[in-house]
């Protein structure tokens, strides 16, 4: 009865964590794809300010709008907005920075890196271990009685010889 409520009372845990593993795969997926088929090109900040935001909820938020020119399928390009939009977080005037950009939409940037990877990774690694020990304990695992052999029956009876006792594995009989 025990485990039956458990199966169950897990089972909510269980799905928030295989959807975190697949986000953690679809980032992972998503920055792979751009490094392996978008173009490369170096890009240089040529303004940044700073900015703070009030969300809903009261908390401040501080990021960076920045303005980055680089040059895509042979056209200089221009790029504004906030910085974490195009995975930018920290940058100063004139840095000149490595990115990525979609070569059927020049003004699609992405740094591609991977910050927090190792985070990332220990997410996945937890939420992919727990999700398939829940499985396999809860779920695929059989809680079968051990069948019964020939050589553990006994017969009575007239004339019947007394079966042989065989121990068999912990020393059971």
């Amino acid at each position: 009865m025990a485990f039956v409520l458990m199966r169950f009372l897990l089972m909510p845990i269980a799905l928030i964590a295989a959807a975190l593993f697949a986000m953690g795969l679809h980032i992972i997926g998503t920055s792979l794809h751009h490094q392996a088929a978008w173009h490369q090109t170096i890009a240089t900040v040529t303004d940044v300010d700073p900015y703070t935001e009030m969300g809903e909820n009261g908390l401040a938020t501080q990021g960076i709008n920045v303005v980055v020119t680089y040059v895509a399928n042979d056209a200089p390009m221009t790029w504004s907005g906030k910085g974490k939009d195009i995975g930018l977080y920290k940058a100063a005037k004139g840095d000149r920075i490595e990115f990525y950009y979609d070569p059927a939409d020049p003004s699609k940037l992405d740094t591609a890196a991977m910050n927090g990877w190792r985070g990332g990774l220990l997410i996945l690694a937890v939420t992919g271990g727990f999700v398939t020990f829940y499985v396999w304990f809860f779920w695929l695992r059989g809680r079968r009685a051990p069948p019964m052999s020939p050589s553990t029956v006994r017969v009575s009876g007239a004339g019947a010889k007394p079966a042989e006792q065989q121990r068999s594995t912990f020393g059971r009989r």
